[in-house]
């Protein structure tokens, strides 16, 4: 008996460890995936638990990431709104670029998803690149949505980046410092624009070490936040020649967007100083129908470093405009 109740023992601790190893994140509990032949290519895209009665929000996200990266957020609104979160060209399980596309083709996969999807009056949330996707659409489409919002957006175009002038990457905000008392972490290097091979070789990193490296460089995250960034790495297509790179580019220079938006539409900025504050609120400043507020204590992604205050202006924004 004791003899017994120790191999029950073992088998249980084997099951345990098994468990509780790393794996890539699944879909939630009720949500379901699938493809749209869209502007040439498959869109990828998730849909939140069901809800046809309530009104659609369609999530667009940024440079790197897939659709999965919306997770915890959308699980605070799925009970309002019935959210599709989609794969980027590029990223995540949609099509690759193709050499024809350019600085329109993003705006116009997530058009061509809202009408392949015979979907009427979504609310478009974009972050970074998809937050000028989306600020653009406002702009172009004006019978497209009902309401926009953007999560740092970059609020005037782009310039031409020098050769000799490294782009900042957004992802590596809030990282912890080093200390002496660290452990020592294997250096990940992940890139938005790189040569087919360095993109490559970041799909090849294992999803416990980018696990790891999201919760060194995010100590502010949900574990399932960190995990669908680590997914979403390995699954990055990237820009393979400068066409795919110019059509990224493209979509964020956004020049006179934001002042042809004529629907409600609300700005999160992450956490900034105070000169920075000011630039921002010069940009939206006489604009009609756009709210700015940034969130104090968040960088870029600031849906993952501060997503209960994020939750709630999204909420009071969504009620006062219905």
């Amino acid at each position: 008996m004791k003899n017994l109740s120790l191999k029950s023992l073992i088998i249980l601790i084997f099951f345990s460890v098994f468990l509780h190893a790393q794996t890539p994140p699944l879909i939630p509990e009720g949500w379901s995936d699938g493809y749209v032949y869209d502007n040439g290519i498959r869109v990828h895209y998730y849909h939140a638990i069901p809800a046809p009665d309530k009104p659609v929000m369609i999530m667009v996200h940024g440079v790197t990431d897939n659709g999965l990266c919306w997770t915890t957020l959308t699980q605070e609104l799925q009970k309002e709104y019935n959210v599709y979160m989609l794969d980027a060209r590029g990223h995540g399980l949609s099509d690759p670029f193709t050499n024809t596309d350019d600085g329109e083709t993003l705006v116009k996969d997530v058009v061509g998803f809202v009408e392949a999807m015979s979907i009427e009056d979504p609310i478009l949330v974009g972050h970074s690149m998809g937050a000028a996707t989306v600020m653009r659409i406002g702009a172009e489409y004006p019978d497209l949505t009902q309401s926009i919002i953007m999560l740092d957006p970059f609020l005037a175009s782009l310039n031409p980046r020098p050769q000799n002038q490294k782009a900042k990457q957004p992802e590596q905000n809030n990282r912890k410092p080093e200390t002496k008392a660290t452990k020592p972490q294997k250096r990940l290097s992940i890139n938005m624009f790189a040569p087919p091979e360095t993109l490559v070789k970041q799909n090849n990193y294992s999803f416990d070490e980018l696990v790891e490296k999201g919760h060194n460089d995010f100590p502010k995250w949900n574990s399932v936040d960190i995990q669908c960034w680590a997914l979403s790495k390995k699954q990055y297509h990237g820009p393979y020649n400068d066409n795919a790179w110019k059509a990224m580019h493209g979509t964020m220079n956004i020049g006179d967007a934001l002042s042809k938006i004529t629907v409600p539409a609300l700005v999160l900025k992450a956490d900034t100083s105070p000169d920075s504050r000011k630039i921002n609120e010069e940009a939206v400043k006489g604009l009609k129908g756009i709210k700015l507020i940034h969130i104090d204590g968040a960088g870029h992604n600031l849906h993952h470093d501060e997503l209960d205050r994020t939750v709630m202006e999204i909420q009071i924004f969504l009620q006062t405009i219905k």
